[in-house]
């Protein structure tokens, strides 16, 4: 990225552009220690799912012989970007810099294994949660739905890959960085490789129709909703804030809390996020209201509404205008690598104030009808269709049935497998295959780059051996997709058991109810008899109390333990 191809800043007085190493340097003075950092157009959005975690890997490896004690300092790596940051003294902001950018050149692959390690450790206490179901739902196992798999690729990253992956992302025309001072310091050296400039994320939908919805969620309602960027989406999230904050909490108490976003994908596309956490009991009523709320405002939005929504907005340029020059450094990086406009605060404004009321009311319609839903329940009865379970068409070939569960079957021929049931298929192609997790003892699990799984475990399918996977599955399955597992305890692979046939258990308990009515009856008839006798040629009666009931229990328990073990009560 060189300067002449960067954007003018002459809305944003009091910051300056410099260069260092061939990397753009933003400058603004403050006072006090110097803060800086480096941020470059890379991202876990950029990655595979088999090489997921290599971005974040990278800049683990850079930052490991960073030893400064004084100055704090930390790299981030998020969706579309990836920084390292600084505050110290200018010798500190220096030494960390130039460090970074030389370790990214020679990365200490010695490290390897030990900062995987770390990478493991953390990503315990990560989990996707809804955001994640939301992304892969909507954008499959590539691009921004790698946000639902954690770093799947860790386990299969070689050294080789890594060193490749820096040389090709982590380059001069990939990067942008700032220090809040008014010069370039002394022996700052930025010198990086040069590279391809690097766009945004692939951007993919494997929706096939919204509005959709996912059904789930315990605690409320989320939605996203792709639309087309811009200040009528801006001022369109700040009036469905209004509504929603006095229609879900001022005057019905239904929500805990809720957020409303805009997230900037690219040139064409933004974000539009919905989060409504629902008070306790009031999960349906929080869906239902995010529904009607929405629904509405497709035919109407008020005046008040709009024009709250406007101040609010406009506000918050005002707020940027007053902050000082180096505040705004690390936002304005970040939008200068992701190439997006720099609009200065008078142009913003102006922006704002010229977006209608109209064209608010379309950018509702495009949320409604873009819109992806993960609430409590299904929704259908707002319009809304199931997000996809199933996969359009099985792959042709041989087909294996499930030991435990004969309803179930497992087909894999020459172009993919799939998971047959009474619901439908799933199917993953090998041609379509992102990912093919694999263990010794025959068990894969395949995904498919729309996000649909398929799990071949051999020892739950008849005449499947361990062999055939290996001849009717790897051998078409790419080896740069493939994670290695470790051997697992023999306890954790599953072992079917055959189900029991249902007429021979109806006849056997048929039997048994047969036996029982036989014995209690014959019982019956001779203690009945032995008494009638005992009369009639004796003079006497039997006192026998609860004695031929006691002896019935126990013939009953008898004839039970006879004819159904412990195992078929």
């Amino acid at each position: 990225m060189s300067i002449a191809a960067l954007p003018d800043l002459a809305d944003f007085p009091g910051v300056a552009l410099a260069e260092s190493g061939g990397v753009p340097v933003l400058l603004a003075p403050r006072e006090g220690n110097l803060g800086a950092g480096i941020a470059f157009r890379v991202g876990t959005a950029h990655e595979t799912l088999a090489t997921s975690g290599i971005t974040h890997l990278v800049e683990h490896l850079a930052l490991r012989g960073q030893v400064l004690s004084e100055a704090h300092l930390n790299g981030h790596t998020h969706t579309d970007v990836t920084v390292f940051h600084v505050a110290g003294s200018a010798a500190d902001v220096v030494s960390y810099l130039n460090d970074v950018c030389a370790s990214l050149q020679d990365l200490p692959l010695d490290q390897f294994e030990t900062e995987k390690d770390i990478l493991r450790s953390e990503a315990e206490g990560r989990k996707p949660g809804f955001v994640g179901a939301l992304r892969v739902n909507r954008h499959g196992a590539r691009g921004y739905g790698l946000a639902g798999y954690g770093e799947r690729g860790l386990d299969r990253i070689t050294p080789g890959e890594v060193r490749q992956w820096a040389a090709r992302m982590f380059t001069r025309e990939n990067a942008v960085a700032w220090v809040t001072t008014d010069a370039l310091p002394a022996g700052l050296d930025l010198s990086l490789p040069s590279g391809e400039r690097m766009g945004p994320p692939a951007r993919t939908d494997v929706l096939q129709g919204t509005p959709a919805y996912l059904c789930g969620l315990g605690d409320g309602v989320a939605l996203d909703a792709m639309v087309p960027r811009g200040y009528p989406a801006l001022l369109a999230t700040g009036v469905i804030r209004e509504v929603l904050h006095r229609d879900l909490r001022r005057d019905a108490d239904v929500a805990q809390s809720l957020s409303v976003s805009y997230e900037h994908l690219d040139d064409e596309l933004a974000r539009v996020g919905i989060v409504v956490q629902a008070g306790e009991g009031r999960q349906d009523a929080a869906a239902g209201g995010l529904a009607d709320a929405l629904g509405g405002l497709r035919f109407h939005v008020t005046e008040d509404d709009l024009a709250a929504a406007r101040e609010a907005l406009l506000e918050e340029t005002t707020e940027a205008a007053a902050a000082p020059a180096a505040d705004l450094m690390p936002s304005l990086a970040y939008r200068m690598v992701t190439g997006r406009d720099l609009d200065g605060v008078a142009r913003a404004r102006a922006a704002v104030e010229e977006v209608s009321a109209d064209d608010v009311l379309g950018m509702m319609r495009e949320i409604w009808a873009s819109a992806l839903w993960y609430g409590p329940a299904p929704l259908d009865w707002a319009g809304m269709t199931p997000a996809p379970e199933r996969s359009p068409a099985l792959a042709k070939g041989r087909s294996y049935q499930r030991i435990d569960a004969p309803d179930l079957s497992l087909v894999i021929g020459s172009e993919g497998v799939g998971n047959v049931s009474r619901d439908g298929v799933v199917t993953v192609l090998f041609a379509d295959c992102v990912l093919m997790e694999a263990v010794p003892d025959g068990a894969r699990v395949l995904t498919g780059g729309d996000g649909f799984r398929v799990v071949i475990e051999p020892t739950l399918y008849r005449s499947l051996s361990v062999a055939d996977v290996v001849a009717s599955v790897d051998r078409y399955v790419p080896e740069d997709v493939v994670v290695h597992h470790p051997a697992r305890d023999p306890q954790d692979i599953p072992v079917a058991v055959p189900p029991k046939k249902a007429g021979k258990v109806a006849r056997s308990v048929w039997g048994t109810v047969e036996r029982l009515i036989a014995l209690w009856f014959g019982v019956i008839v001779l203690f009945a008899g032995a008494e009638a006798v005992a009369r009639e040629f004796f003079g006497t009666e039997l006192r026998l109390g609860f004695l031929p009931l006691l002896a019935l229990v126990a013939a009953t328990v008898q004839v039970l333990r006879k004819r159904h073990g412990k195992g078929d009560r």
